[in-house]
């Protein structure tokens, strides 16, 4: 027989290719007449008691989580694994967000137990285990070569334990109504106020996860393509891209560009936030993406101890870095403690509506040496050398019966209150850095019907002889009073926000602040 020309052989791997996808293991439609058009598609694998529904994010909006719980109770643990490899949070675009997905969200404290009761010894796939984005084991959903997808957990293909990828996308739609705060005139009256509006995109992201070679090292990439993405003057969509190795319970590693694992509310996923923008506090004073190394566990020597860890070390530069900065870098330490069990404290709210109350308390620190940036990883380069800061955070979660408190006190002081430098006339000159603390207090209850309501004080002050600018902005405005009503379609994959966020002087005089009020919806495919 002669050789096959090019396209034949092109035709042939075609008709291959078609075969086997018609011959894998098809995705099974568990709907049936009695079944709401709500319900989540599962698979035709063998369910298990592991937890890898998100509940109530599957459920229409009449449905309570502990009713979903109760009636998905033998559909739980057939969603595709890919879906629940965990990405680094996807970032609030304004400088956070941060940071992604927490795909498994146990529907009540028994599967909380159960989450962190599987077994460790040879696992069969990596499943996110609602702590804090980590990775643990748990059965193999999908048989493989296998597809699935579900709202809110994007399309995943499995090819066997080597390999799985899974695609989400993610886009905010927002509205916003601005006046700032008015000028004061030298009579000590209010100039009239300016109005102004936005109507945008607020993010638009494109997350890329899954495992590889093993189902202990998994991998994530995420992309933020919409304009109010690319900030401080950045020019890659790159918000993450990282390796995470689960190589012991007690230790594991990722390499890459992610979250610096600092404080809570600036880890918080972006997605899960109850209210339109971050606390001022957390924007200026924690520390967002930067390229790195960390070591970490969330279950520190035990299956259900309640201690997790992290220890990083990073560039100090911020995400996407092309240019050179003087030799330094950025250290890292945080400690976690959670006296009550697992807590989902990487999402704002109680839409479990748990029975058992939840308790997460964090403390981290930070220093990064010869930083170039205004607030450390983000913001305006300096123009005149670099500064060294220090980070402190201290922080609480508490959840229950639809309640929800956080609670957090930042600091971020650098060494020096100025940097040096020449003219090119040979004269002296300074250039300012920004120390400041702060505190954040927010609390939410939701409804048995997914309406939530929240509200949040924040407090930003300075610290010593820093930036007069910098003390004149917070004297004015140092303040902020937030309130918010959130309606879940689809838990917070799915969610209508309306909010009213004000920045304040000390006195709380609402006819001098900054007024803002958002309207948007927020939806993970």
């Amino acid at each position: 027989m002669h050789d096959r020309t090019l396209p034949d052989r092109i035709a042939a791997l075609a008709v291959a290719t078609l075969l086997l996808v018609a011959s894998a293991p098809a995705v099974a439609d568990t709907a049936t007449a009695d079944t709401t058009a709500a319900d989540a598609p599962t698979s035709d694998a063998p369910t298990s008691d592991a937890p890898t529904t998100d509940v109530p994010t599957t459920d229409g909006p009449d449905v309570t989580a502990r009713e979903a719980g109760e009636r998905d109770a033998d559909t739980r643990g057939t969603e595709t694994p890919g879906a629940h490899v965990a990405p680094a949070d996807p970032g609030d675009g304004d400088p956070l967000p941060a940071s992604a997905d927490h795909g498994t969200q146990p529907a009540n404290d028994r599967d909380l137990r159960l989450t962190q009761a599987s077994p460790r010894p040879n696992p069969p796939f990596a499943l996110d285990d609602s702590r804090g984005g980590v990775v643990s084991y748990g059965p193999t959903p999908l048989s493989p070569g296998a597809l699935s997808g579900a709202p809110g957990r994007g399309l995943t293909i499995r090819v066997d334990d080597r390999f799985s990828l899974n695609i989400r996308s993610r886009i905010l739609a927002r509205h916003v109504v601005n006046t700032p705060a008015p000028e004061v005139s030298a009579d000590g009256s209010l100039d009239d106020r300016d109005w102004r509006q936005q109507t945008t995109i607020g993010t638009a992201r494109l997350w890329f996860f899954g495992n590889v070679f093993r189902p202990e090292i998994t991998w994530m990439i995420q992309l933020a393509v919409a304009g109010r993405d690319y900030r401080d003057g950045t020019t890659s969509p790159i918000f993450d891209a990282y390796m995470d190795w689960a190589f012991h319970r007690d230790f594991r590693m990722r390499v890459g560009q992610f979250f610096v694992p600092f404080d809570r509310l600036r880890t918080v996923r972006e997605w899960a936030l109850q209210l339109a923008e971050r606390p001022r506090p957390v924007q200026e004073l924690t520390l967002d993406r930067d390229v790195g190394i960390m070591l970490y566990s969330d279950t520190f020597l035990g299956d259900d101890s309640p201690i997790a860890w992290r220890l990083g070390v990073f560039g100090g530069g911020g995400a996407n870095t092309t240019g050179f900065m003087d030799p330094g870098g950025l250290l890292v330490g945080r400690l976690e403690y959670r006296p009550l069990g697992p807590i989902d404290d990487d999402q704002e709210g109680d839409l479990l509506r748990r029975e058992r109350p939840a308790l997460a308390l964090g403390a981290g620190y930070a220093v990064n040496i010869n930083t170039d940036r205004v607030r450390s990883t983000t913001g305006a380069r300096f123009q005149l050398g670099s500064a060294t800061f220090h980070h402190i955070a201290l922080d609480a979660t508490f959840k229950w019966r639809g309640f929800a408190l956080q609670l957090a006190h930042l600091w971020k002081l650098a060494t020096e209150d100025e940097i040096e430098g020449t003219a090119a006339d040979g004269s002296r000159i300074f250039e300012a850095t920004r120390s400041g603390r702060g505190w954040v207090a927010q609390a939410s209850y939701v409804f048995e019907r997914p309406v939530e309501l929240v509200g949040r004080a924040s407090q930003l002050a300075p610290v010593g002889a820093t930036d007069p600018l910098f003390i004149d902005e917070l004297d004015r405005l140092g303040r902020e009073l937030a309130f918010g009503v959130n309606y879940y379609v689809n838990g917070h994959r799915m969610k209508i926000q309306a909010d009213w966020i004000a920045r304040l002087p000390d006195t709380y005089d609402l006819r001098q602040g900054d007024h803002s009020a958002y309207l948007q919806l927020d939806v993970t495919f």
